[in-house]
């Protein structure tokens, strides 16, 4: 008697193809939420394209029904381009992107329910501070005693957090917080005059159109019957509602993050999001990958020393199979361009 398998089998075996138990275990998940702790080396990124080609194989889900989060353009290109290659297929239907691309795109087709004009201008870095130092100067505040940077850092922590002007205002709770409130309401005002988004009001205003607008909201959760998002241990407040919002309906909801990687708490990143995740999803699936291929099991066991002393991080330890490998010294150098050069 002769097996024989299908070509859709074949394809099957390809995309599991060097993938160790725990990747396999990833990639072929149930369906309901996961949670994948990806250790520095671990082959995330790989995980998550054959997650992602995996779904469309297997005929769980359309290249339009998945929606993939990454917190880089450079992230979501790569990936984009692993897929086509391992489905030999064009993925432009997969929405992938960061969550600025994502929040520009839903608002510029859905924005104008919560009075968004569709043809808005997205103010940089530099569009931002100018204006807050314009605000600055019509309320006659010393550049020099309360720097702008450290207003735009106020403000945009607020809205990182969801937190509409007036409400900033009530929540001041010192003399450099009220007067950054203060710069916002203008600053968001003259937004609004040129028809212009900040990079924080990209989210933020997608968790508000959603809350504001139910319809919306559930035009999306029916769309996206998968969400996968990368690096979850950096997101804050807004992502995380964004996130949330989106992925109540279906719930097949992946993160993959580190919280042992957990750097962007000054910008707003809540390494908890992650580590709540098993509460806020108590059925959730958990993979851990701990088989590190990029560094010496000396380098692991001597960052495994250190950053076991976080009292709060989740239970893993990452290995390796690659033998030996030199000691890890300690090197003191007078500043970082010697640093840099020693390095």
């Amino acid at each position: 008697m002769t097996l024989s398998t299908s070509p859709a089998a074949e394809r099957a075996i390809d995309l599991l193809a060097g993938l160790n138990p725990p990747q396999r275990a990833a990639v072929t998940a149930d369906d309901g939420p996961l949670l994948i702790f990806a250790g520095a080396g671990s082959g995330k990124t790989r995980v998550l394209t054959h997650r992602i080609a995996w779904l469309i194989q297997q005929g769980r889900a359309e290249p339009g029904e998945i929606l993939a989060v990454t917190f880089t353009n450079k992230a979501a290109r790569e990936m984009r381009s692993r897929v086509e290659n391992l489905l030999n297929l064009a993925a432009g239907a997969i929405w992938m992107g960061t969550f600025h691309a994502i929040g520009v795109r839903i608002l510029r087709r859905d924005g104008s329910a919560d009075g968004i004009d569709r043809h808005f201008v997205i103010y940089d870095e530099a569009d931002r501070l100018s204006v807050v130092k314009r605000v600055m100067n019509e309320l006659r505040l010393d550049e020099k005693r309360y720097p702008p940077g450290g207003m735009v850092a106020l403000i945009s922590r607020a809205k990182d957090e969801v937190i509409n002007g007036e409400d900033q205002l009530k929540a001041a709770g010192t003399h450099n917080e009220e007067l950054a409130a203060r710069i916002r309401l203008r600053y968001d005002a003259f937004l609004e005059q040129n028809n212009a988004l900040d990079f924080d009001d990209l989210l933020m205003r997608t968790v508000w159109l959603f809350d504001r607008h139910p319809e919306v909201l559930e035009k999306y959760q029916k769309r996206f019957k998968y969400i996968m998002v990368d690096e979850y241990q950096d997101t804050n407040r807004a992502q995380y509602l964004m996130v949330r919002h989106l992925a109540s309906k279906h719930r097949n909801l992946a993160v993959v993050g580190d919280d042992d990687q957990s750097i962007y708490q000054f910008r707003g990143a809540d390494v908890r999001n992650i580590l709540s995740f098993e509460k806020d999803y108590p059925d959730a699936q958990i993979v851990k990958l701990e088989q590190n291929y990029r560094s010496t099991q000396v380098i692991l066991d001597a960052a495994y020393h250190v950053i076991k002393a976080n009292p709060n991080r989740a239970d893993k330890r990452l290995w390796t199979d690659r033998p030996g490998g030199p000691k890890v010294v300690v090197a003191q150098t007078y500043d970082e361009q010697e640093e840099a050069q020693a390095v």
